[in-house]
């Protein structure tokens, strides 16, 4: 079958996507280096179909490709004949809206004088790109402009750029009026004019006449609707799950999603829907990962993404019973997050999977929210695991850990338990290694740090110039040339953030110099002393601004040494 033909079948709706089919994620670079390798003749792999007649949930191909699409669904309740694709879907997605659609609003263009010879066979030899019209005729005006001369007609680095879908579906007529059009223009050699006689077509032969570079097998093809040879909807979905865990190139999540869906077809858009929600009112950025971790420590299921738990219909059943308070549970959490502790953005936080006990603890809280006694110690264990980022590594087996051994029961929870601040410290101490408030800890996440100090949330910023950067007010630079150790110079005394574009271009400016025209509250609210802005006061300056730091988060955050002494009481009580 020819690319033109699957192309052509996907257009009609005859090739979908299943629901366990997770979405398009090739970047234009991938595209576009696909393009390059159908149009030197390499064959670019085995597209998998299943042929079915079953009312099993799918969806079509995208034409018009936008990050963050959600998707419709239809459940081929009349039972007509589908071809559903098993594995190839990102080659086929990408070649679908290179032929007839979008990438982002952008067209796939061609530059139809590429082609040369070179010496670097791993070198781009095609060459593809998504542009808009209005950029693909600059640059075409820009290369005219620059062929003003006779002498500049011999240049070999000619280019010239046409929309491949008007390539495509252009009749020879046309074509041949395009050629001419290009050799006046652009004052064409001979060669030239061959390379785009040739490039125009292996056009056509790539997609219609080559069959060998997309090879295309459809199990249960051409069987009866009624045949019992056919494979069920079971076995396909183990055949999905082999084909992805043998390559990797689904994430865990991903896989147990496309489970999900076989048991329970609102999965397709109840979550990216919920994801989309949340996403779009903050800057925490969860994602499929995070939530499905969630429904499954809810559900009891633990916190490892494993699944072989949802071969089980019991436990599907679970996970269905149980996600509308999840959702309520994760809303009432990223609300904490961001209103309480002043946290908006995944970096301060430390990562996302901090949030999952207390997206577990809430579940069980009356109405899914803290009672008023309890914020002050959620919000200390929440910043501490942050500080500490404890669930950041070995997230499927610490989260659970906690869960089970320091929360407290469900039943203590709906009865109005507060959640362990006591517990956190023990358990940050243990799997850490963080055994005081101390600067070392602060330290361990100084984006968190630097933003209480300076009272940033992390939330979006529409410009990038104003995105916060963590800078060294002392240039590392310098100092280096200076004699000063690593850990003198990388110390949390001598970081604070600041807008892109200032720390850009005031590069490895002396402070004194380029912090004279800042005012004194700024400067002070930033813990940092005019007065010891010189070289040889650096150590000074620093040890200083360190424990103006860890004093500052002491008392913003509530997290003090004090806290840590339960630690040691502990660990005495299991000595006696």
């Amino acid at each position: 079958m020819s690319i033109f033909q699957l192309i052509n079948e996907i257009e009609n709706g005859e090739i979908v996507l299943p629901a366990i089919q997770r979405d398009f994620v090739w970047d234009t670079g991938r595209i576009e280096l696909l393009f390059d390798s159908l149009f030197r003749g390499y064959p670019v792999g085995i597209v998998l179909l299943w042929e079915t007649y079953q009312p099993i949930q799918y969806r079509r191909f995208v034409k018009d490709f936008r990050h963050e699409t959600v998707h419709n669904y239809d459940d081929n309740r009349k039972h007509s004949r589908l071809k559903l694709v098993l594995d190839g879907q990102q080659r086929l997605s990408s070649i679908f809206v290179a032929l007839k659609g979008t990438f982002e609003g952008k067209k796939l263009y061609f530059d139809v004088l590429s082609g040369r010879e070179k010496d670097d066979h791993s070198e781009e030899k095609y060459a593809f790109r998504f542009a808009s019209a209005e950029e693909a005729s600059e640059w075409n005006a820009k290369q005219v402009a620059k062929l003003g001369s006779d002498e500049d007609s011999l240049q070999t680095d000619k280019a010239y750029w046409l929309n491949f879908s008007d390539i495509i579906t252009s009749a020879p007529r046309d074509l041949q009026r395009l050629r001419k059009t290009i050799k006046d223009q652009l004052k064409l050699t001979e060669d030239d004019e061959s390379r785009v006689e040739q490039n125009l077509s292996n056009a056509q032969y790539t997609l219609s006449g080559n069959g060998e570079l997309l090879k295309t097998q459809t199990i249960d093809s051409n069987l009866p609707a009624n045949d019992e040879k056919r494979k069920s909807a079971f076995d396909i979905l183990e055949i999905f799950v082999r084909i992805n865990t043998q390559g990797m190139t689904l994430s865990r999540s991903d896989l147990i999603v496309s489970m999900l869906r076989l048991y329970w077809t609102e999965a397709s858009t109840v979550l990216p829907h919920f994801i989309k929600e949340i996403n779009d009112s903050s800057s925490l950025n969860i994602d499929t990962d995070f939530v499905i971790r969630c429904m499954f420590s809810t559900a009891g299921l633990g916190t490892r993404l494993d699944f072989e738990l949802l071969r089980k219909r019991s436990n599907v059943d679970a996970l269905k019973s149980c996600y509308l308070h999840c959702f309520e549970a994760i809303r009432s959490s990223i609300d904490f997050v961001r209103n309480d502790c002043g946290i908006d953005s995944p970096r301060l936080l430390g990562g996302i999977s901090n949030i999952i006990p207390l997206v577990h603890f809430l579940y069980h809280a009356p109405d899914r929210a803290l009672p008023k006694a309890g914020v002050k110690s959620a919000r200390k264990s929440l910043l501490l695991f942050s500080f500490s980022r404890s669930f950041s590594q070995h997230t499927e087996s610490r989260t659970r850990a906690f869960i089970r051994d320091h929360l407290p029961d469900e039943e203590s929870i709906a009865s109005g338990a507060l959640f362990p601040y006591d517990e956190a410290i023990k358990f940050v101490a243990w799997k850490s290694g963080y055994y005081n408030a101390d600067s070392r800890l602060f330290q361990n996440n100084i984006d968190l740090s630097l933003s209480i100090v300076q009272k940033r949330t992390g939330s979006k910023v529409f410009s990038a110039n104003n995105n916060p950067e963590i800078d060294h007010i002392f240039p590392k630079s310098v100092l280096y040339e200076r004699g000063f150790e690593q850990q003198d110079v990388d110390d949390i005394g001598n970081f604070w953030i600041l807008p892109r574009l200032p720390n850009r271009k005031k590069s490895a400016s002396d402070p004194k110099l380029y912090l004279s025209d800042v005012d004194d509250k700024t400067l002070n609210e930033a813990l940092i002393d005019r007065s010891l802005l010189s070289y040889k006061s650096y150590k000074r300056f620093v040890r200083q601004r360190r424990e103006n730091i860890v004093a500052l988060l002491h008392e913003r955050t509530g997290i003090t040494d004090d806290d840590f002494s339960i630690v040691a009481d502990d660990e005495e009580d299991t000595q006696e």
